[in-house]
Order: C-alpha cells, then structure tokens, then sequence
C-alpha cells in the first residue's frame, strides 16, 4: 500500500485529486488542451503517471475538473469590475473590458477550446455531467447578461444588438491573444461597447434603474 501524506486515506485521496487538478489547471493555462496529458500531469502534479487513475477517470475529466475549479474565480473576478447599480451601458462596457483583462491569467483560446471539448462529449460519470452542466450554466448566463443590458436600455431587437456586442468581445479576444497590448485592447473595447450602446439605446443615459440585488446578476456555478 503507498504511504499516505495526510490523516486518513480518503484525505489523502482529496488532496492528490487536488494537486492533479491544480496541475491540469496551469497546463491549460500555459499550453491548452492539446498539450494536456496523463504524462504531462503527472509530471506537473509530481506523482507516478499510472497513479493518476486512481483519482480520475480519465484526462478527459481532468480537463473538466480544471474548468470547474477555475470558472467561478473567472466570473468573480470580472464582476468585482462592475458597479450593478451603474447604467447598463456602463455595465456592459466595464463587463466586456474586463472579460478581455482576464486574458492575462488564462487565454480566452485556450478556455474555449477546453469548453467545448467538455460539452462536446457526452458525460460517462455524475461528476463530468455536473461540470458540463456549469459550463452549459455559464454560457447561457454569458448570453442572456449581454442581451439583459440592451433590454434595460430599450434597445428594438435586443438580440440582434447582443450579438453585434459579442462580436466585438470576441475579435478583442483574439487581438489580445495577437500580442496586442491588453489594456489597450480592453480600453478600446469599452468605448466601442459604450458607442454600440449608444447607438442601441432608446432611454436616455442614466434614466434606467440600476440592479438591486446584485447577486441575480452573477453566474451560478455548481
């Protein structure tokens, strides 16, 4: 039997498991998931590659596990940017600038490509499916904020305006991840997004009542 490294051998396990998933969290971060590996792990984690088996099922699962862990801190991390009781322009704008800042701890490239391969496979255990479903969660909140704004400000076919917003997100997403200095690329953002606004809104700047309880306005993360 291996020697243990804590109490109990199910506090052993937990923190193995954890160690893992740290370790699978910074290769994604680094390299994205074609660089993930059990050997890659492994070696990360400091442990015998076959040992991995015993925590997970599979490098699959890791790489769900990774975003599990990291999701969360990523949205608090960007609503600790947003005053909820500001105009929704305003919302939006501080919402997308510091989406895009985010690039600096991990690639936008890199946690898309890690979402989609977790949603694009179907769950074989009830933890891979939990974490599908906060990925699935978070998409769908992702959406329905940006859409939310332009409803709070009148817009006529908020949808529509929705997406031309995303559009913007994303092409800063990929000219931050070009090596185009980030805060430049955030700070633009935000005036695009605040000119998009603009242009969408039928209530003036400042007459749309801010959000009260600023929880609703968060993700919530299994």
């Amino acid at each position: 039997m291996p020697k243990i490294a804590a109490p109990t051998v199910r506090e052993h396990h937990d923190m193995i498991k954890t160690r893992l998933v740290e370790a699978a969290e910074r290769i994604l971060q680094e390299q994205g998931p074609r660089g993930l590996s059990a050997g890659a792990v492994a070696k990360e984690a400091g442990i015998a590659r076959n040992s991995i088996y015993r925590y997970v099922d599979s490098v699959d699962d890791l790489k769900m596990l990774a975003l599990e862990s990291f999701v969360p801190r990523w949205g608090k991390a960007i609503f600790s940017h947003i005053d909820m009781s500001a105009d929704p322009a305003e919302r939006l704008a501080d919402f997308a600038a510091a989406s895009v800042l985010q690039t600096r701890n991990y690639p936008h490239s890199s946690l898309m490509s890690a979402m989609r391969l977790s949603t694009g496979r179907p769950g074989k255990s009830a933890e891979r499916a939990t974490t599908q479903g906060s990925v699935a969660n978070v998409h769908g909140f992702i959406e329905g904020f940006i859409t939310k704004q332009f409803q709070a400000m009148g817009a006529d076919n908020p949808d529509l305006w929705a997406s031309f917003a995303r559009a913007l997100i994303f092409e800063s997403f990929k000219a931050s991840e070009a090596k185009n200095d980030v805060e430049t690329v955030a700070h633009t953002l935000k005036e695009a997004i605040l000119a998009l606004c603009e242009s969408a809104r039928t209530i003036p700047f400042g007459e749309v009542p801010g959000e009260d309880d600023t929880d609703s306005e968060q993700p919530v993360i299994a």
